[in-house]
């Protein structure tokens, strides 16, 4: 199976600490020009070493659903920030990434608009009222039943959620956006909409979209968000497919310059069944 019929929703994560240091600067060499600028401009080598990671680990991951080689790829950025594919051009592809001192992430998909978000579980940053005005927030017994009964957890959960939603819209996230309303689903979805949102509270007839808790390190909380048609939630089960890349080192030089490295990946759990119980129900994929 390719990877690009295993279908659904790509998750790929790294830790930064899991990079050798001789691999930093064969991972530096996947930048592209603006990226490099900016990558120098970090004052702390932890955040500038996430970085450089997110973005060899975006165009890995947009690479191997594509089936082109990694070196081929361009990427540039709207004026929001929002991140484009610029070569090849017109690819129907979707993508987004997000990065900290401690772990990476980025979601690729061909199903719809994607926006990701993962953040450390920190007790001292975890305050409920910051998300007064951000989304409706429901009763203490429904958040008890879905992100679970630790407040910390909880804080995390919609506070990724936000984030994930906005970007999926090209947007970051900012207190003049109207406020969210989260649905839980059966699957373990949530239908995401907002109060200003048009016929039945979402932008557009015909689309949904919907936010789950992505599995990663238990110290972090990662939420995907993903636009998709109601044709193809009926039609098609939102898969999430989870890979772990594996860059192998490569200490010789050519010409003088470092080759790139050879990027592996795996996904895992390696036999773990795909579940075809519902048309919303997220499922692993076996193998590559």
């Amino acid at each position: 199976m390719s990877i690009d019929e295993a279908g659904g929703i790509h998750i790929w994560t790294a830790r930064p600490k899991d990079i050798e240091p001789a691999q930093w600067p064969q991972l530096t060499a996947w930048l592209g020009a603006p990226e490099l600028l900016c990558a120098a401009k970090f004052r702390h080598d932890e955040d500038r070493r996430a970085y450089i990671l997110a973005h060899a680990l975006r165009c890995l991951a947009v690479a191997t659903l594509l089936g082109v080689p990694s070196m081929s790829l361009a990427f540039s950025s709207e004026a929001s920030g929002k991140p484009l594919l610029t070569v090849p051009p017109d690819q129907a592809i979707y993508f987004s990434h997000t990065y900290g001192r401690t772990l990476v992430v980025c979601a690729v998909t061909r199903i719809g608009e994607v926006g990701i978000d993962a953040e450390p579980l920190q007790q001292g940053n975890a305050d409920m009222a910051l998300l007064r005005g951000l989304i409706a927030l429901p009763d203490a017994q429904q958040r008890q039943a879905a992100p679970g009964s630790d407040s910390t957890q909880q804080f995390f959960f919609y506070w990724t959620l936000l984030e994930a939603y906005w970007k999926s819209k090209g947007r970051g996230l900012s207190f003049d956006h109207p406020a969210l309303h989260c649905q839980p689903t059966p699957q373990g979805w949530f239908e995401v909409s907002t109060s200003q949102a048009g016929l039945g509270g979402h932008g557009c007839r015909g689309e949904r979209t919907w936010a789950m808790a992505v599995q990663g390190p238990s110290d972090c909380v990662i939420m995907l968000a993903v636009t998709a048609s109601l044709a193809h939630a009926a039609n098609n089960a939102l898969r999430l497919v989870h890979h772990t890349p594996v860059f192998e080192p490569v200490l010789a030089t050519q010409h003088g310059r470092l080759q790139k490295p050879r990027p592996l990946h795996r996904l895992y759990p390696p036999d773990a069944p795909a579940s075809a119980a519902s048309s919303m129900q997220a499922a692993t994929c076996v193998s590559a």
